[in-house]
């Protein structure tokens, strides 16, 4: 018997005959408790975390995205498309790069320097507009 014929049963059930209602109880607990259906719920866990692992290497976050997929699914991976990607920018390529790394993988600027750079750069320029004051 399946889940949904125990909920059938349960419906249509006499609630007096103690013998039976203990009788599709213990039918709707072999069904719950079937091995078949844990497996598919398994199966299905994994297979939204490792969804949700590709879309979280993608924004520079892939544990995120695979604990975010196992525990709540595609509303996990809604919420990883959401989340703001951990990549540098290159300032020469203008394509993401992990964080914490020195160059670029795509062009291979410096991308310390380049920061460094960077923020010298709008400094100056915040500056040079102001003259004397």
């Amino acid at each position: 018997m399946r889940l949904g014929e125990c909920m059938d049963a349960l419906a249509t059930l006499d609630r007096e005959d103690l013998d039976a209602l203990q009788g599709v109880l213990d039918t709707c607990t072999r069904a719950v408790l079937d091995p078949a259906m844990w497996g598919w719920a398994f199966g299905i866990t994994v297979a939204c975390a490792l969804v949700g692992a590709l879309i979280g290497l993608a924004r520079g976050r892939w544990l995120a995205g695979l604990l975010w997929g196992a525990v709540l699914g595609p509303i996990g991976w809604l919420v990883m498309l959401l989340s703001r990607p951990n990549r540098i920018e290159c300032p020469a390529c203008s394509r993401g790069n992990p964080p914490n790394v020195k160059a670029c993988r795509h062009c291979g600027v410096n991308l310390q320097a380049a920061a460094r750079a960077s923020e010298r750069a709008e400094r100056k320029r915040l500056d040079s507009g102001r003259g004397w004051q």
